[in-house]
């Protein structure tokens, strides 16, 4: 039930209105009210400076406008606002449902936090804090209410979130176009560029004679290609394996006719500066479109129907949250 907070009167005194004034000319007013307690102004743009600063140096150089500078601030604030009324709720219901995780789960987080963004030096850390003008204990707190939020979710998301193997089933029978392997096949090339002789057309036709004549083409591609000559002309992506879309069209064209073992006459291509290179390819194998089968991707497609169900629980936890909650917002 939303119920009127008489001293909020008072903290809605301290605002300031405009989004577009800077930091240091602003008081540390309510940005919003969540039941008893105050999000300020000084919690949104310890999370938003650091961007407006950047805004204000595009604008300064002509980037963009003032009033464009103005909306984005005023946009970027209000987003970040929401995601603290969100976390205010969560860390009210954490507490309302007695939640009281061990002190020893909140160190660990601060280790870590240590250890990735700044080596392990604690020293780093606290500079780091005191050029941002945050102190350590809000830090530790900022810690402890991030790790909260989270494992809240996790919380709320397993309760309620059950996969059956009919709804993967579903899934897939939906989304088969998703699960479809088009055509491929392991090509080696022969890329002769314009620059790679003085003849190079002339060495275009001498390496396809070679070729008709018996020569086996991975080597000619190790004496002649300008491409992946060290691995005998392999398409160097995914083993040897391409599909159409991997190839410019004429390529693919000529690649997709081939059968196994068989090699291209030569195709000419212009270069974006006009001259022409010479291509010749040769198929391995060929693999035709299949649909992958659900006994390999099953658990793949359970993940996904989880984070999907997880999205949609956390919303409507949110929005329960909300409905039950008094939330004024000044910003």
């Amino acid at each position: 039930m939303r119920k009127y907070i008489p001293w909020m009167l008072g903290l809605f005194a301290l605002c300031v209105a405009s989004s577009g004034i800077a930091q240091n000319t602003i008081n540390n007013g309510v940005a919003a009210v969540v039941n008893s307690e105050a999000i300020t102004f000084r919690d949104v743009l310890a999370q938003t400076q650091m961007e407006e600063d950047d805004l204000r140096a595009q604008q300064q150089a002509g980037k963009i406008t003032d009033d464009e500078r103005k909306q984005r601030i005023k946009d970027r604030r209000k987003t970040v606002l929401d995601s603290l009324i969100d976390t205010r709720l969560i860390i009210q219901d954490y507490k309302k449902k007695g939640y009281n995780f061990p002190d020893y789960y909140f160190d660990r987080e601060e280790r870590q936090r240590i250890r990735d963004q700044f080596g392990g030096d604690r020293q780093a850390l606290v500079k780091t804090l005191e050029d941002r003008g945050i102190t350590l204990a809000d830090w530790k707190k900022s810690i402890r209410e991030t790790f909260i939020v989270q494992q809240m979710r996790q919380i709320n998301a397993k309760r309620f979130i059950t996969i059956s193997p009919h709804m993967v089933e579903e899934y897939y029978q939906h989304h088969v176009r998703d699960f479809l392997q088009p055509d491929r096949v392991k090509l080696r090339m022969i890329y002769l560029a314009p620059e790679s002789s003085p003849e190079v057309e002339a060495t275009a036709k001498e390496v396809l004679s070679q070729l008709e004549s018996g020569s086996d083409f991975s080597q000619l591609a190790r004496k002649y290609s300008d491409y992946n000559r060290a691995g005998g002309g392999l398409f160097q992506d995914n083993n040897g394996w391409v599909e159409r879309d991997g190839l410019k069209s004429e390529l693919a064209e000529a690649a997709f006719q081939l059968r196994p073992g068989q090699a291209s006459g030569i195709i000419s291509l212009s270069t974006a500066q006009g001259a022409k290179a010479f291509y010749i390819l040769q198929v391995e194998e060929v693999k035709k479109a299949t649909v992958t089968p659900l006994s390999s991707i099953r658990d793949a497609i359970e993940s996904t129907l989880v984070a999907a169900e997880s999205e949609k629980v956390q919303k409507e936890w949110i929005d329960r949250l909300k409905r039950d909650a008094y939330i004024e917002k000044f910003l």
